[in-house]
C-alpha cells in the first residue's frame, strides 16, 4: 500500500466517539496489508460497521485511488450488488456491459479499500463479486462486514467479540471499571443522554451488572442507555428481563434493524431457513454453553412437526455457527456453543409460539439427568475427573434443569442426589447444601416419602455435616430413616447409619462413632454400595487412629485401598491416603506421613481443589511444623485457611481433634517465629491460588522471595497476558490475540497469581496498570 497519500473515497465521519478495540483494529490493518479480503464476522449489534469505518478512516491516507464504503443492507436483491458498487465509485459508463465487467474494469489498475457492509442478506451477489474482484483486480482489497461467511478461498475470518465486561466474580470498584471497554460506552453515551450522570460508588455495581447481562454487545448498551433519561441504572435492571420491550429507543438516524433489539434479532432470524429456525428455537433451552452430543441428544427430533432428522443437527449448527447467531468455544479437546442471551431470548420466545417449550425443556431435563445417573453410576472408577469435569462445565445448564423441574419433585430430588460427588468430591459444598434445602423444603413441594426423596436427604445430611450443622443433618437423617423403614430402603438405612458415624465422629464421640461406622461397614457392603463404603471405610480408619488404634486402623485403610486400587478409583482412595499420613504423623513417623501426605495430594489434585485439598494442605502443615519447617508450615497455614473459605465449610465442622491439631500447630509457629514474619508468611500462603497452593506443597516450583521496593519480574509473555488482561480481554480472547491455546493462556495466568501472589485476575489487571503509570 502507498504511504502518505491524500485522503480520498467516501468514507462517512462517525458522529460519536469509537471506543476500546485498539488491539483489534491493529490485527485488522495488518491482515489488510498481508491479504486482500478480511471479513469482520458476528451478530447483529456488535459493532462491525463501526469498526469497520474506524479502519477505513486510519487507513485512508495509505490508499494510493482511496476507501470506499458501500452500504448493502439497501439492498434487496443480490445480483444489484454489483451496481451499488459502481454507483458507490461513481464509474460513469453509459454502455450496456455486464455491472461486473464494468467495474473489474474499474478496479483492474487501482488501488482501492473496497468495504462491503452488511452482506448477509445478499450473500450469493456478493461471493460473486467479490470472487471475480479478488481474481482480476489485483490491487483492490476488501474489508466485509457480515453475519454469515463468505465461504471464499482467500476469505481471512476476523470474528467481532463484544466489547470488554467485567468479571462477574470480581469485586466492583469504580477505580477497575474503566479499563472496561463496555463500562466506558456507557459512560460516555450515559453523560451525553443524561447531563449530570457521574459513574461512582453508588451506580458502579449496576453499571457492571447491566454490562455484563448486555454481554457487552455495543447497540443493546446504547439503546440501555437511551432509557436513562427516564430510568436509573437499577431500574433500568429491574426491567432488563423484558429486554425486548425494554430496549426500543435507537437513533432515529440508525438503519430501522438498529432501532430496537428485536429488530435487530428479526434481522437475523428472517435470514435462516425453516430448520435453522426450528434449532435456533430449540437451542434456547440450554443455560450457558453445550455441546455437540448434548444438542442432538435435546433437540434432534426427526419426527416433530416442522422438525430436522437427527444425522443434520450438526450440518444445522455448522449454519447456525456461520450466521454468527451462535458462537463456538475451544474447551481443550471438546468445542462448545454458546448464545448470547439476547439470542436465546429471542429463540425463548420463538419456542413458547410454537407450544413446543415444555417439551423441549423436560427433554433437556431428562437428558442431563439421565447423564447424571450414569456418571453416578460408574463414579467408583478411573473416570472420576472427567466425571467431575463434566459436572463443572455443565453447571449452568444443571441448574437450568433443576429450575425448570417443579419445586421438591422427583426429578429434582434425583438430580441433586446425582451430583453429590460434585458436592463432596468436587468442592462445592455450599452450593450442594442451596440446591438440596430449595428441592427438600420446596413450600409447594410434595414431601411424601418415595425412594428419591429418602436419597436426597441422605445427600443432603452430609453436606450439613460437612458446614458443620449438626442440628439440620439431624433432621434431614432422622426423616431418612422414617422413610427408610416405611418403604423398605436397606441403602438408604446403610447410608443413615454411616452419617450417624460420620457425625458422631464430628462432634469427637468416637466409641459412638465406632459402633455406628462398624454397623454401617457391613450393611453398605451387603447394599453394593461400593463407593459410600469406601468413604466409610476413610472414616472409621480415622476414628481408629483418633484413639490411637494404628495397626488396626492400619487393616481397615489398607483393606480399601485395594478396592481402589482394583477400580482405578482416586478420590476414596486420596482420603485413604491422608488417614494414613494423619495415622504415621500421630504415631510420630514424620518422613512416612510426609510422603504418604504428598501421594494423596497428587490423587486429589484432578479435582477441583475442595475440602479434600484443604485437609491435605492442614496434613502438611502439621507435619512440616513438627520437622521445624516453620516457614514451609506457616504458608501452607495460611493456604488451607483460603481453602476453607473457597469450599463453603471450615475446619471447625471437622472435630475438636482437628481443630485442636491446628491450634497446636499454630502455637508453635507463634513461638517459632517472629511476629512480622509469621504474618508475612500467612499472607503468602493465602493469597496463593488453588493450583498454586497445590504446586508449592507438592515442591513442583520455587517461588523467590521479591524484594519490598522492586516490582515482581514477570517473563514477555506473563507480560503480554497481562497487559491484554488489563485490557479486560478475556482468556479465549487473549488466546486469539497471541494464537495460542486457552489452555495456555490459563496457565500462564496461573503462574502470574502465583508469582505476584495474586488470587483474581482484576489484581493482575490494577498491578498491571500501576506498573506501566
Amino acid at each position: 500500500m502507498s504511504k502518505a497519500r491524500t485522503r480520498s473515497g467516501n468514507v462517512p465521519s462517525i458522529a460519536t466517539s469509537f471506543v476500546g478495540r485498539r488491539q483489534q483494529r491493529k490485527e485488522i490493518r495488518d491482515r489488510l496489508a498481508s491479504g486482500r479480503l478480511v471479513s469482520l464476522i458476528g451478530p447483529g449489534g456488535v459493532g462491525k460497521t463501526r469498526l469497520a469505518l474506524h479502519v477505513a478512516d486510519e487507513m485512508n491516507h495509505l490508499v494510493e485511488d482511496g476507501v470506499y464504503f458501500v452500504e448493502l443492507a439497501s439492498v434487496s436483491d443480490g445480483g444489484d450488488v454489483p451496481a451499488a458498487v459502481i454507483h458507490t465509485l461513481g464509474i460513469v459508463d453509459q454502455s450496456n456491459r455486464d455491472a461486473t465487467a464494468k467495474l473489474i474494469e474499474y478496479l483492474r489498475d487501482r488501488e482501492i479499500l473496497l468495504i462491503l457492509d452488511n452482506c448477509e442478506h445478499v450473500l450469493p451477489g456478493s461471493v460473486a463479486l467479490v470472487s471475480e474482484i479478488l481474481r482480476y483486480a489485483p490491487s483492490t482489497r476488501i474489508l466485509v462486514t457480515t453475519r454469515t461467511s463468505l465461504m471464499v478461498t482467500e476469505e481471512f475470518l476476523y470474528p467481532v467479540p463484544p466489547l470488554t465486561i467485567p468479571d462477574d466474580a470480581a469485586p466492583v470498584s469504580v477505580e477497575s471499571l474503566p479499563q472496561f471497554e463496555s463500562i466506558r460506552l456507557l459512560q460516555e453515551r450515559a453523560e451525553a443522554a443524561s447531563p449530570g450522570f457521574v459513574l461512582d460508588e453508588h451506580n458502579a455495581a449496576a453499571a457492571a451488572r447491566l454490562c455484563i447481562q448486555l454481554e457487552g454487545i455495543p447497540l443493546a448498551i446504547e439503546l440501555a442507555v437511551a432509557r436513562m433519561r427516564i430510568l436509573s441504572l437499577d431500574q433500568i435492571l429491574e426491567r432488563l428481563p423484558d429486554r425486548f420491550g425494554l430496549l426500543t429507543m435507537g437513533s432515529r438516524s440508525a438503519a430501522p434493524r438498529q432501532q430496537t433489539l428485536r429488530s435487530l434479532v428479526d434481522w437475523s432470524f428472517a435470514l435462516c431457513t425453516e430448520p435453522e429456525r426450528h434449532l435456533w428455537a430449540r437451542l434456547s433451552v440450554f443455560a450457558g454453553s453445550f455441546d455437540l452430543t448434548s444438542a442432538e441428544g435435546v433437540c434432534g427430533d426427526g419426527n416433530a412437526e416442522g422438525g430436522h432428522p437427527k444425522t443434520t443437527t450438526l450440518d444445522l449448527l455448522s449454519s447456525l455457527v456461520n450466521q454468527s447467531v451462535l458462537g463456538v468455544e475451544d474447551q481443550e479437546s471438546t468445542m462448545r456453543f454458546r448464545m448470547l442471551e439476547t439470542i436465546r431470548a429471542y429463540g425463548a420466545e420463538i419456542l413458547a409460539l410454537t407450544g413446543d417449550s415444555e417439551r423441549f425443556r423436560s427433554r433437556h431435563r431428562q437428558y442431563f439427568l439421565d447423564v447424571v445417573t450414569d456418571l453416578e453410576r460408574s463414579w467408583c472408577g478411573p473416570g472420576q475427573a472427567a466425571s467431575a469435569k463434566w459436572m463443572r462445565v455443565e453447571r449452568e445448564n444443571l441448574r437450568a434443569a433443576l429450575d425448570t423441574a417443579a419445586p421438591g419433585d422427583n426429578y429434582q430430588l434425583e438430580l441433586i442426589a446425582g451430583l453429590r460427588y460434585r458436592w463432596y468430591a468436587d468442592g462445592y459444598i455450599a452450593e450442594g447444601r442451596r440446591w438440596a434445602d430449595e428441592a427438600l423444603d420446596a413450600p409447594d413441594g410434595d414431601r411424601a416419602p418415595t425412594p428419591a426423596r429418602a436419597k436426597a436427604l441422605w445427600v443432603a445430611a452430609r453436606v450439613c455435616l460437612l458446614q458443620g450443622d449438626h442440628e439440620a443433618a439431624a433432621l434431614r437423617l432422622d426423616e431418612c430413616e422414617a422413610a427408610a423403614t416405611q418403604l423398605h430402603l436397606a441403602d438408604a438405612a446403610a447410608h443413615c447409619l454411616g452419617l450417624r458415624g460420620l457425625a458422631a465422629q464430628l462432634r469427637g464421640d468416637l466409641a459412638e462413632a465406632e459402633s455406628y461406622l462398624e454397623l454401617a461397614l457391613r450393611e453398605l457392603a451387603d447394599v453394593g454400595e461400593t463407593a459410600e463404603w469406601l468413604m466409610a471405610s476413610f472414616e472409621y480408619a480415622v476414628v481408629l487412629s483418633l484413639d490411637g488404634r494404628s495397626a488396626e486402623a492400619s487393616a481397615v485403610s489398607t483393606s480399601a485401598l485395594a478396592v481402589c486400587r482394583q477400580r482405578g478409583e482416586r478420590w476414596a482412595r486420596s482420603y485413604l491416603k491422608w488417614s494414613q499420613g494423619l495415622d504415621h504423623w500421630l504415631q510420630g513417623d514424620f518422613t512416612a506421613a510426609h510422603a504418604t501426605a504428598l501421594d494423596a495430594l497428587r490423587d486429589h489434585r484432578v479435582f477441583d481443589p475442595s475440602l479434600g485439598t484443604a485437609l491435605m494442605t492442614e496434613l502438611l502443615a502439621w507435619i512440616a511444623g513438627s520437622t521445624g519447617q516453620f516457614e514451609h508450615a506457616a504458608q501452607l497455614i495460611g493456604a488451607s485457611r483460603s481453602l476453607w473459605r473457597r469450599t463453603g465449610t471450615e475446619l471447625v465442622a471437622f472435630g475438636p481433634k482437628l481443630t485442636g491439631y491446628h491450634s497446636a500447630c499454630r502455637g508453635l509457629l507463634e513461638q517459632a517465629m517472629a511476629p512480622r514474619a509469621l504474618a508475612t508468611a500467612l499472607q503468602a500462603g493465602s493469597k496463593r491460588s488453588p493450583t498454586g497452593i497445590i504446586a508449592y506443597a507438592l515442591a513442583e516450583q520455587v517461588v523467590d522471595s521479591i524484594p519490598e521496593d522492586e516490582p515482581p519480574a514477570l517473563t514477555s509473555r506473563q507480560q503480554e497476558i497481562a497487559a491484554l488482561i488489563a485490557k479486560g480481554l478475556t482468556s479465549p480472547q487473549i488466546a486469539a490475540a497471541l494464537v495460542i491455546s486457552v489452555r495456555t493462556v490459563e496457565s500462564h495466568i496461573e503462574n502470574i497469581m502465583t508469582r505476584l501472589g495474586f488470587v483474581s485476575r482484576s489484581q493482575i489487571a490494577s498491578w498491571y496498570i500501576g506498573q506501566s503509570r
